[in-house]
Formats: C-alpha cells, structure tokens, sequence
C-alpha cells in the first residue's frame, strides 16, 4: 500500500455539529489541548481545531470514543493543518 493511502485510511473520521452557536460536538477528537472559558484547543488526527467564545464548558468528554461536547456562546471556529508529530525523531519546530 502507498505511504498517502496509507495515512489516508487510518485518520479517524472528524465530525463537527453546531447548534445556534450555543453548543457543539465532535467527534474524532484524540487529545484535549487545552480548554478554559474562552477556549477550547482540541487535536484530530487531521490537525488541531480551537473554538472560541464566552462561558464555555466541556459538558461531555469521551476520549475513548473520540466525542467531546462543549456548551457556551461559540464565537469561532479555527483548524489547523499543523499535525503534531510524536515518536522518537519528530521534527522540531524553531
């Protein structure tokens, strides 16, 4: 099998369901980054995703099944194609 369709096939799928701006859930989340009540940095095995708003709180957190729930005025959503590396020779960022 190619390296790309490799990687490709063993991503975890990555969903993300916002209700009126005022909860969302997703799912494929691997590592909760960081969270407070102006943020919430979660990593997918396709990058990291931060929302941000007001009065935020992980109502619902499941790492083993990848589903995290957050509740609270969410004002933005931002992905990142940065992958974080892990293992013996991952690449330093300057």
């Amino acid at each position: 099998m190619e390296k790309g369709k490799e990687e490709a096939g063993a991503a975890q799928a990555h969903t993300l369901r916002m209700d009126n701006r005022r909860a969302a859930a997703l799912t494929g989340i691997s590592e909760v980054i960081a969270f407070d009540d102006n943020q919430v940095i979660l990593s997918t095995d396709q990058g990291d995703v931060a929302l941000t708003g007001e009065g935020l709180h992980v109502t619902r957190l499941m790492l083993e099944e990848g589903q995290l729930t957050v509740e609270g005025r969410i004002d933005s959503v931002f992905y990142s194609q940065r992958k974080r590396r892990r293992g013996l020779f991952r690449r330093r960022d300057p």
